[in-house]
């Protein structure tokens, strides 16, 4: 196979970089970085927090409840940023559907913080969680009014 010679390889590479370039980096991506930071905030407060409430690891007399209930605070401080990030995504973003979810994000994120910080101080309230499930269920049916509703999959990680 012959290459092409030097000058029009030349102006082919510095024409895809041009071209490259032109588009933000903000808007590169955007749906799938949003969904990753988003999927990671919704981790930790589905992991560390809603299930364990489910199960009454909050509840008093609990085995480690103080524990469970600091790493949930924990865990919810750092699905403040990632609720951040995505939602400086969708503000960035051209795409009408993250606009249309990015202020129930802004809720969500202020929700995640103030809680976050009481659980990490080891005060519990219950409907502090019911509130953050509501949220959640919130940012869901948003989705899904736009057309692109959020489906909770398993995912197995090798080796696990």
């Amino acid at each position: 196979m012959k290459s092409l010679p030097r000058p029009i390889s030349a102006f082919v590479l510095a024409a895809a970089l041009l071209i490259g370039s032109s588009s933000p980096a903000s808007a590169f991506l955007d749906k799938t970085r949003f969904v990753a930071h988003l999927g990671v905030a919704y981790f930790c407060f589905h992991h560390w927090v809603l299930v364990p409430y489910e199960h009454g690891a909050f509840n008093a007399g609990a085995p480690h409840r103080t524990v469970k209930i600091i790493k949930g605070g924990a865990a919810l401080l750092f699905a403040v940023h990632e609720v951040q990030v995505a939602k400086r995504i969708a503000d960035r973003s051209n795409d009408p559907l993250l606009h249309s979810i990015a202020l129930k994000l802004a809720i969500m994120g202020v929700s995640f913080g103030a809680i976050g910080h009481e659980l990490q101080s080891g005060h519990f309230n219950p409907n502090d969680i019911m509130q953050l499930k509501g949220e959640t269920d919130g940012v869901n049916s948003e989705s899904t009014a736009a057309g692109a509703p959020i489906h909770d999959v398993p995912a197995t990680l090798p080796g696990t």
